[in-house]
């Protein structure tokens, strides 16, 4: 069985910016300005690891709470429009070939659910899951570990487009197509098996004969 696991923000939905700006501006509410540029290094990165961060420099509220607030900001910036279009036809193609897929993020899973479900794609998905349901969250590979055993499919692609993501597929041992989404350089996606500008099916089926 054919499995396609996909990371959400920046891949399947153009989320990244507003995600950063989310965080800037729930951190202005604690007296800290960052700029937008210093949002980008946490592209792709578990929200644990940023929040632990930014507490080392303001008295943030506990995790929960501030992945609560995140989410109030981001959801009224949520609708299909965030959709790419690329990866919303090959999503909608592979189900119509029988293939599995599954939404693997870092973000937390009420939050990443939410945004399916905004982008009216959540049904799309055998398997969802949030960085909050592993251990160790990307680079680590226990997310696409847990999403591939829960699946039980025998020929696996990820779809990532930050270096932490990509770092957790090749963990994984599984086959990843990184998308250019114009934001990390050629280099710091090049551990990746194929680097694309644009998903097709083509380039997906092409994954899977090489497997």
């Amino acid at each position: 069985m054919h499995g396609i696991y996909w990371d959400c923000d920046g891949t399947l939905m153009d989320t990244e910016t507003s995600y950063g700006l989310a965080w800037k501006e729930h951190l202005k509410s604690f007296g800290l300005d960052i700029s937008e540029k210093e949002t980008r290094q946490w592209v792709g990165v578990d929200d644990r690891l940023v929040h632990s961060f930014y507490t080392k420099i303001v008295d943030l509220d506990n995790f929960e709470e501030t992945m609560d607030s995140l989410g109030k900001i981001i959801e009224g910036t949520l609708n299909e429009r965030l959709l790419f279009q690329d990866a919303k036809d090959v999503l909608i193609e592979a189900s119509d070939r029988g293939w599995v897929s599954a939404c693997v993020s870092a973000s937390p899973y009420e939050l990443l659910k939410n945004k399916l479900i905004k982008a009216n794609i959540f049904d799309y998905f055998s398997f969802v899951i949030g960085g909050n349901l592993v251990e160790r969250n990307k680079p680590y590979p226990d997310i696409y570990n847990k999403a591939i055993a829960e699946l039980q499919t025998t020929k696996n692609i990820v779809i990532e487009d930050s270096p932490p993501g990509i770092a957790a597929g090749k963990a994984s041992d599984t086959y990843v197509v990184a998308v250019d989404r114009g934001i990390f350089s050629e280099t710091e996606l090049s551990r990746a098996d194929v680097i694309v500008d644009n998903l097709t099916i083509d380039v997906i089926e092409k994954a899977f004969n090489s497997l």
